[in-house]
């Protein structure tokens, strides 16, 4: 868990290209697309994505990656990299961001600049593998609002996760930055679908025959 990699960094950028062809219509949620949040459906019984959401950082034609955002591990901050010194502070455990080189780490950042080294995901949300960049952020007063780090990754090979997503074994969502950096994204999963589940079954006292997912996710 100790070792930052600038050669996956470099990697997430790569595959960060042109978008594919639009969702069809018979998939559920937005389309795929950097920023967005994938919710596994309660259907996809892979241990790896069970009940997890994931931050799809890069999507294109090269394939996809993210981090799971809602899987946070035993492992405090300070004990997974014990030769940064004065993160003791650091209250977050280190996230399980997916399957992927475990032993890697990245971040995401919330910084209302552009950071130099750090990948734009949405909004004011970066990631990045960079040590320094990690390192400067957490002296800040207070980091736990701004920082969270993952071991591993998520990754698709090319046209994996639109197969994945065209057969329902994830809902798309436009992502937003208080959900990845709420104080307890463990719940993010949960909530989605029981609020999801309410709206379906209001709709149907109505008569109606249509399915509508929320578009925000409650805190």
């Amino acid at each position: 868990m100790r070792c930052f990699s600038v050669a996956l960094f470099t990697l997430l950028c790569v595959i960060s290209g042109a978008p594919t062809d639009a969702a069809d219509p018979e998939r559920v949620g937005e389309p795929l697309r950097q920023g967005a949040f994938l919710f596994s459906s309660p259907r996809l019984r892979d241990p790896n994505f069970l009940h997890t959401v994931v931050l799809l950082v890069t999507y294109g034609k090269e394939g996809a990656s993210g981090l799971i955002i809602n899987r946070p591990t035993d492992v405090p901050l300070d004990q997974a990299l014990p030769d940064i010194k004065g993160i003791k502070k650091f209250l977050k455990p280190v996230y399980f961001g997916g399957p992927v080189s475990t032993n890697l780490m990245l971040a995401l950042l919330r910084s209302d600049a552009s950071l130099p080294g750090a990948q734009k995901v949405l909004d004011d949300v970066y990631v990045t593998a960079n040590r320094k960049i990690l390192m400067d952020l957490l002296r800040n007063q207070n980091p736990d609002k701004t920082i969270r780090i993952y071991a591993g990754y998520s990754g698709w090979a090319p046209g994996q996760l639109d197969r994945e997503f065209a057969r329902g074994d994830w809902i798309s969502m436009d992502a937003d930055p208080e959900s990845v950096f709420s104080d307890d994204p463990s719940k993010i999963w949960s909530t989605f679908f029981e609020n999801r589940e309410k709206i379906q079954i209001r709709f149907s006292e109505r008569g109606s025959d249509h399915t509508v997912s929320p578009g925000t996710v409650e805190q």
